[in-house]
Formats: C-alpha cells, structure tokens, sequence
C-alpha cells in the first residue's frame, strides 16, 4: 500500500507514468473545448426558454415557430442550401472527372478551381454586385450588347431574381469544397478497375455509368451534406448582398436570428432559431451517417 501519492507515481512504472502524463497533457485541450463549445451550447438551451422581459422558464419562445416570419425563412435557407448544393454538384463532378485526366496546366486549373476558398465573403459579395449592377454590370451590358437583354436587370433587387442570384453567389463560393471532395475520391478510384472495364469494352460513357459514379456515389453525398450543411447557415454572404430583402423574400435563418438578436435584442427567439439551425444540420449529418454505413455494408 503506497504511503504517499509519490510513492502511487513510482508504482506505476513507465507505462503508467506515461498514461497518466498523457492524461494531463489533454486536460487542458478538454476544458478549452468545454469552454468554447459545450458552454455557450448550455447557454443557448437555458437561453431558448427565457422570454424577454421575463424571469421564469417557458415555452413561449418555441410558440414563435408558428410565426409568420419562420417558415417563410425556413424554406427560403432550404432553397439556398439545396439549391446550391445541386450547381455545385453539377458543375464541380465533370470538372473533378476531367482534371484527373492529363492535360495541360492541370494543376493551375485544379488551383483555380480552389480559388472561391481564398476570396473573403466580403471580396466576393462586392464582385457579385459589381457584375450584377443593374446600370454598370458586366452582366448587363454583356446581355444588352449580345441582344439577350432587352432592359438592365437588378438581379439582387428584383423580387424575382433575388433568391436564385443568392443561389448562384453561394455555389460559386461553396464549388471548392464539392470538387475537393470528388476529386480525392476519384484518386481512390482503383486503375484495376478501369482497365477491366478497358477490356471488356466498355467506351468512356459505359466506364462514367458503371466505374467512376457507382465509385463517387457516396464521396458526392458527402459533399452534398456537408456543403448544404454550410450554406444553410451561412450568414455573412446573404447578409451582404441582399441583406434579406427585397422585401424579405432572401431572409434565410440565418438572417432571422441576426433580426431577433440584434435588433429586437430577444435572445431567447434568436436561440431557439440557432437550436432550428443545429437541429437541421444533425439530421442532414445522420442521414449521411447511415448512408455511408450501408454502402459499407454492401461493400463487406
């Protein structure tokens, strides 16, 4: 029996001084993440069942879902987050499939194709509106010039343009993520595989249908979640360009929290929407956990 805690230390011997240093060594790793992530999590909770003005707990937050101004917002981040995720798709899977050929300055275009990652939100929303502008625009001009436009057109102000021009603003910035994704993937792709495919005939379409996308299926949900996961509650980018407007009709939740905390300054709504947020996200994350665990299951 050791008499001392000094003593216990000795007793332990190597590998047990070992663990018990790497113990220490991640303690202060696991407060800071408590501090950071799991308090101000607790705080939202406790937040989301305070109503202004009041001291009690209640419910009478989580009746503002019935709100009109909710599922209006609610269907509008799932338009943008939707929405964008199925341009990038569409946009990033051939170019990811066409760079993993060779060619000729392939890994500029692979940088290139990275480059929305490195533009600030702020640069890039000027751009989008610089193009966009209904009276100097290169878009505009461009349209009127070709003959495709017969009057300029306020894609960030008009009432029906706004939500898809948002859309658009979003895919771009989101596309390096997609494209990363399925380009990694299709480093994975087994050589053996296509040269069988090779063999047996098969041209550069039949190889697409039955190699390379059956490969990419579950590397493409990924990106799919992940990156309708990040433009759902993205913020700052929608907020730039049209601020919510015209009238409300590009009001994502993202924008709704921002209103209720920071302008009606009611915590308690703005946590219950930031809870939505969490919420909706952890789902799209377990629909692509089970995904993924029964495309490994098939594999097995």
């Amino acid at each position: 029996m050791p008499k001392s805690i000094k003593d216990w230390y000795h007793n332990l011997g190597i590998e047990g001084s070992m663990q018990i240093a790497g113990i220490v060594m991640v303690v202060p790793a696991i407060l800071l993440l408590l501090m950071l992530l799991v308090a101000p999590f607790g705080y939202i909770i406790v937040a989301s069942f305070i109503e202004k003005g009041s001291q009690g707990f209640s419910f009478g937050n989580y009746e503002w879902l019935s709100n009109p101004l909710f599922w209006p917002s609610l269907k509008n981040s799932l338009i943008i987050g939707v929405g964008s995720v199925l341009l990038e798709i569409i946009i990033a899977v051939p170019l990811a499939i066409l760079l993993n050929q060779k060619m000729y300055l392939r890994g500029l275009w692979r940088a290139l194709i990275t480059l929305p990652w490195a533009v600030p939100t702020i640069a890039v929303a000027g751009a989008f509106l610089w193009l966009c502008n209904p009276h100097y625009g290169v878009l505009n001009q461009v349209g009127l010039e070709i003959g495709l436009l017969k009057e300029p057109l306020g894609f960030f102000g008009d009432p029906s343009l706004a939500l898809l021009s948002v859309v658009v603003a979003h895919a771009w910035k989101g596309l390096p993520l997609v494209f990363i994704i399925v380009f990694a993937s299709l480093q994975s792709l087994p050589e053996e595989q296509v040269e069988a495919s090779k063999i047996d005939g098969a041209g550069k379409l039949r190889q697409l249908q039955y190699v390379i996308l059956p490969h990419l299926k579950t590397s493409i949900a990924l990106a799919a979640v992940l990156s309708g996961a990040y433009n759902f509650s993205l913020f700052d980018l929608t907020f730039l360009l049209t601020g919510g407007g015209p009238a409300g009709l590009t009001m994502g939740l993202p924008m709704l929290e921002y209103n209720q905390m920071f302008r009606s300054l009611n915590i308690g709504r703005a946590a219950v929407i930031g809870i939505t947020i969490f919420l909706s996200c952890i789902v799209a994350l377990s629909a692509l956990f089970v995904l993924m665990a029964r495309d490994r299951a098939k594999r097995t």
